[in-house]
C-alpha cells in the first residue's frame, strides 16, 4: 500500500469552501486596497533600482531572521511562529497542486516526510504561539504593547492549529493508516479522541460514524478560522506578513548617516498652497514612508534603544510612528507637528539611530523626525530657542558657537600648520568647528596635528576659509541652509582640487563623507582613527617610553560615538589602536558598539538646555563608570564635551575623558 491521504475525506459539498475562500479574499482585497490608498496619498519616491540586489537582501533577512534574532528570547519566539506558518502554508500549497492541477505530489515517502514535518512545524508553532502569551501576559513587558488585536491574533492562530490537529487525530482515528506513527501529533489527538468518545459515551469503543461527524464539524470550524484569518490580516496587527517584507525591499540604499535631501527646486516651483518643505501632515510624506509605518510590529525595539525613552524624556519613537499611522489613518492632512505629535517629542531626538539600527523591518524613524523638524522650521520658523542662536551664528559666522572667523586659527599658535594651496596635493585636515573654537577641543586638534607630525604624513587646513561642514544645521531641520553652505564649501574644496579629507569629529566625517555627494561633492573622506589605522605600524613606533610611564597599568573604556558607529559602522579600528597600547586594559561597557548608548549632544542638543527627564549624557557616565576604568576614551569632540561635563557633575576628577589621540600621546 503506496502511503498516501484521500484529500477531502469524509467530507460532502466541499466545494463550498471556494465560495467562502472567495468572499474572504474579497475582503482582503478591499482591505489590501484602502491600505495602498492611503500609502499613496503621499509624495513621489522612486525606491525600485537594483532588483536582484534587493530581493537577495531580503530573503537573506527574512530567512534568517537576522533582524529579529538580535533579541533571543523574542526573536526565537517569533522564529517558531514564523517557520511553523511557513511551513504550514506550503502544505496547503502542495495539497492545492495535487487537487487543481493533479499533480501527484502526496504519495509515497515524500508524503511521509511531508506529513512529519507538518505535523513538527505544527507543533513548534503552537509552542511559540504559547510562549508569545507567556511573554505578553505573564511577565511585564516595559516597552511592549498590548492591545486587543494581540490576543485576537494569538487565540485565532491557536484555534486554527488546535482544530487543524483534531481534524488529523479524527481521521486518522477512523481510517488507521498503517503510517500514523508519521503523523504523531495528529496520532496522539486521535488516542485523545477515542478515549474521550468512549468514556462520554460509556463504553470501551467509540463507533467511527461517531469520530466521522465530529471530523466533518470540526474540519468546517478549522476553515472558516483559516478565512477569518486571511479576511483579518489587513485590519489587524497581521498586515505586516506584507508589509514588513515589502519595507525591506524597499529600503533605502543611501549611506546609513545620510539624511534624504529636499528638492528645493521643486517645492519652490509649487504654489503657495501645496508649497510644504518638510512634514507638517502625513500626505507631505513620501508613499514609501507612509509604507513604512504600516510595517511597525509594534516589538517595541526602538523604544528599548532610545536613549530619550531612557532618559524619561518624552520621545518614543515606536509613538512617532504610531501617531503617523493613526493621524494617516483618520486624515492624511491632519496636522503632526504640534498636533498629533507633540514639539517637545520632536525635538528630544539625538539623531544617535538607534531606533533605526534595532528596528528588525529597516523603518526610518530618524528621517521621519528630521522631516517633522524640517516643517515647521522651514514653514513657520518654529525652533527651539538655543537652536535659533546656534543657526544665526553659522549664518552670520559661519560656526555654531556665534564667535569671529578670525579665531577659527587660535589653535593653529606655534605648531607652524601650512594652509591649502592649489598645488599641495596634501591632505586636508578639516579641523571643524568644535575643533577651531572649543577650548578642550582644541587640545585634541593640537594633539592630532603633532601625531601627524609624528607619522610624516602631509597634510595642510584651510584656516579662515573653513566654515561649518552643515550637520547642526541639517539635524535641527534647517535644510535651506544647509544646502548653501554645503555648495559653498564644496566650491573651495574644488577651487584647491581637494581630493582627501580627514577630521576629528565623527559629524564632520559623516556630513562631508555621506550627505556632500548628494551636491556633487565625492571626495575621499576618513575619520582621524581610520588614517591613524592605516599606519599601524608608524604608531607601534610612537608609543614611547613617555606613553608607557603615563599610561602604565591604567584601564580605558571606549564610548563608541554614534555618528562614527551607527551611522558609519566604524567600531573595530578605534578598539585596534587602543590595545595597541602597552600595560594597559580595554574594557567594555555593557551598551557598546552597535548597542553603544548615544553622549545626548547630536541633533542640536549640543546647544539645547537639558529641561525634561535625566541628563542623557550623566546616565552615558555611569555606564562607563561601573567599569571602574580610569580613562573614558572617545572619538568625537561632541562625546568628548557632553561627558565632561557629566565628569564634571558628579565630581568625579579620578576619571579622564581623552580622544584617542590623546590617549596615544600618553594622555
Amino acid at each position: 500500500m503506496v502511503p498516501t491521504r484521500e484529500i477531502y475525506w469524509n467530507i460532502d459539498h466541499h466545494t463550498l469552501l471556494y465560495a467562502v475562500f472567495a468572499f474572504a479574499l474579497a475582503i482582503f482585497s478591499y482591505g489590501m486596497y484602502r491600505r495602498a490608498r492611503l500609502w499613496f496619498s503621499g509624495q513621489k519616491e522612486e525606491t525600485f533600482g537594483q532588483i536582484s540586489r534587493r530581493l537577495l537582501f531580503t530573503l537573506r533577512n527574512v530567512v534568517s531572521h537576522r533582524g529579529i534574532l538580535r533579541e533571543t528570547r523574542p526573536g526565537i519566539i517569533h522564529a517558531l511562529m514564523f517557520f511553523g506558518f511557513t511551513a504550514l502554508f506550503i502544505g496547503t500549497c502542495l495539497v492545492a497542486i495535487q487537487v487543481h492541477l493533479g499533480w501527484p505530489i502526496l504519495y509515497g515517502n515524500f508524503y511521509l516526510y511531508y506529513s512529519l514535518s507538518l505535523d513538527v512545524f505544527g507543533a513548534l508553532f503552537v509552542g511559540g504561539i504559547l510562549l508569545a502569551a507567556v511573554r505578553r501576559y505573564l511577565f511585564e513587558q516595559k516597552f511592549l504593547r498590548n492591545t486587543r488585536d494581540d490576543a485576537v491574533i494569538l487565540g485565532l492562530l491557536f484555534s486554527i492549529l488546535l482544530t487543524g490537529f483534531m481534524v488529523e487525530g479524527a481521521r486518522i482515528a477512523v481510517t488507521s493508516p498503517p503510517w500514523s506513527e508519521y503523523s504523531p501529533v495528529g496520532y496522539i489527538f486521535s488516542k485523545l479522541l477515542v478515549a474521550a468518545l468512549s468514556k462520554s459515551q460509556g463504553t470501551q469503543t467509540c463507533t467511527a460514524a461517531a469520530i466521522s461527524t465530529l471530523h466533518r464539524t470540526i474540519w468546517w470550524i478549522h476553515m472558516m478560522l483559516a478565512m477569518g484569518f486571511i479576511a483579518y490580516i489587513p485590519y489587524s496587527k497581521l498586515l505586516h506578513l506584507f508589509t514588513a517584507p515589502l519595507n525591506i525591499f524597499l529600503h533605502s540604499t543611501r549611506p546609513k548617516g545620510a539624511l534624504k535631501p529636499l528638492a528645493l527646486e521643486d517645492v519652490e516651483a509649487k504654489t503657495l498652497e501645496t508649497r510644504v518643505f518638510g512634514v507638517l501632515s502625513p500626505k507631505d510624506f513620501t508613499w514609501k514612508q507612509l509604507l513604512d509605518v504600516d510595517a511597525c510590529m509594534r516589538c517595541g525595539r526602538c523604544d528599548s534603544q532610545c536613549p530619550a525613552t531612557l532618559a524619561e524624556k518624552p520621545l518614543k519613537p515606536q509613538k512617532i510612528i504610531l501617531d503617523i499611522r493613526s493621524q494617516m489613518e483618520a486624515d492624511t492632512q491632519g496636522r503632526l507637528p504640534g498636533g498629533k505629535i507633540s514639539d517637545a517629542e520632536i525635538w528630544a531626538c539625538t539623531t544617535c539611530r538607534a531606533c533605526v539600527e534595532h528596528c528588525p523591518v529597516n523603518i526610518e524613524h530618524l528621517q521621519k523626525i528630521i522631516d517633522l523638524r524640517r516643517g515647521p522650521g522651514l514653514m513657520e520658523g518654529k525652533y527651539p530657542a538655543e537652536i535659533t542662536r546656534a543657526i544665526k551664528n553659522i549664518q552670520f559666522q559661519k560656526n555654531p558657537y556665534g564667535l569671529g572667523n578670525e579665531q577659527r586659527e587660535d589653535w593653529m599658535q606655534g605648531l607652524d600648520i601650512k594652509r591649502l594651496s592649489a598645488s599641495d596635493g596634501a591632505i586636508l585636515f578639516w579641523v571643524g568647528c568644535a575643533g577651531a573654537f572649543d577650548n578642550r577641543n582644541r587640545q585634541t586638534t593640537r594633539a592630532f596635528v603633532r601625531l601627524l607630525k609624528e607619522m610624516k604624513i602631509d597634510f595642510c587646513v584651510l584656516g579662515r576659509e573653513e566654515m561649518c561642514c552643515g550637520d547642526p544645521l541639517r539635524r535641527v531641520g534647517n535644510e535651506m541652509d544647509f544646502q548653501q553652505l554645503v555648495k559653498q564649501n564644496i566650491a573651495v574644496f574644488k577651487k584647491y582640487n581637494v581630493k582627501d579629507i580627514v577630521t576629528c569629529c565623527p559629524h564632520c566625517f559623516n556630513t562631508l563623507k555621506n550627505e556632500y555627494p548628494q551636491f556633487r561633492g565625492n571626495f575621499n573622506v576618513l575619520h582621524h582613527t581610520e588614517l591613524i589605522s592605516k599606519n599601524g605600524n608608524r604608531i607601534k613606533d610612537l608609543l614611547n617610553k613617555k606613553t608607557r610611564a603615563t599610561l602604565s597599568d591604567k584601564t580605558i573604556t571606549y564610548h563608541d560615538p554614534c555618528y562614527l558607529g551607527r551611522h558609519n559602522d566604524v567600531y573595530e579600528g578605534p578598539r585596534e589602536l587602543l590595545c595597541l597600547l602597552p600595560d594597559t586594559e580595554l574594557r567594555e561597557m555593557e551598551r557598546s558598539r552597535d548597542r553603544s548608548f548615544c553622549c545626548g549632544g547630536g541633533g542640536g542638543h549640543m546647544w539645547m538646555e537639558q529641561r525634561l527627564g535625566k541628563n542623557i549624557n550623566e546616565m552615558r557616565t555611569d555606564q562607563a563608570l561601573e567599569t571602574g576604568a580610569d580613562i573614558i576614551a572617545t572619538a568625537c569632540p561632541y562625546c568628548l564635551t557632553m561627558l565632561s561635563n557629566a565628569l564634571k557633575a558628579k565630581d568625579r576628577e579620578d576619571v579622564k575623558v581623552l580622544d584617542i589621540v590623546e590617549v596615544l600621546a600618553g594622555g
